[in-house]
C-alpha cells in the first residue's frame, strides 16, 4: 500500500471551486507529517481488521484534511478546528463498510494505545465519516472517542 501524502491531506474540491488558497504554511506541513504517521498506523490496523472480518479492500479515503482558515470558515468548521493546524483528517473506508469502520474505531483502535486527541464518529443526514484528531494546537492528546450527530 502506498503511503498517505501531503497532497492528499491538502486537496480540497471546495477550495478549488471557491478559488481558496489551501497551501499550508511550513509549520503546518510539519504537523501534517505527524498526522500522517498516525494515519499510517490506522491503515495498518484497519487492514488487519478487514482481513480478520473478511471485509474486502482496506483502503481509506481522506475526505477532509488540512483547511486554511478561509476554507475552514467556508465549510462551517469550528474556529479551533484541528484541521486548520494540520492535526486532523476525516476518513471513510473505500470498501463502503462504514458501520464496521466505525465499530473498528470505537471498539478496537481507540483502545490500542496509540497517541491521539479525538476520534469522532460523525453522522449527518446525508453522510458519515470518522474524524481523527492527532493533537490539539497546545500539544494535548486527550484520547477521546465519541459519536456526534451534525
Amino acid at each position: 500500500m502506498a503511503n498517505f501524502t501531503l497532497a492528499e491531506l491538502v486537496k480540497s474540491s471546495t477550495a478549488e471551486q471557491l478559488k481558496i488558497n489551501n497551501n499550508p504554511p511550513s509549520i503546518v506541513r510539519v504537523h501534517l507529517t505527524e498526522t500522517i504517521t498516525l494515519l499510517e498506523c490506522i491503515r495498518a490496523e484497519w487492514a488487519e481488521y478487514c482481513e480478520r472480518h473478511d471485509l474486502g479492500t482496506p483502503a481509506i479515503r481522506i475526505t477532509s484534511g488540512y483547511r486554511s482558515p478561509e476554507l475552514n470558515k467556508a465549510v462551517g468548521g469550528v474556529k479551533n478546528s484541528a484541521h486548520v493546524e494540520g492535526y486532523a483528517a476525516d476518513l471513510q473506508p473505500v470498501n463502503g463498510k462504514q458501520n464496521e469502520f466505525e465499530r473498528f474505531f470505537a471498539t478496537e483502535f481507540s483502545h490500542m494505545g496509540y497517541a491521539y486527541d479525538q476520534i469522532i464518529i460523525e453522522r449527518s443526514k446525508s453522510s458519515r465519516w470518522v474524524h481523527v484528531g492527532y493533537k490539539r494546537a497546545d500539544g494535548k492528546q486527550r484520547r477521546q472517542c465519541f459519536t456526534l450527530k451534525v
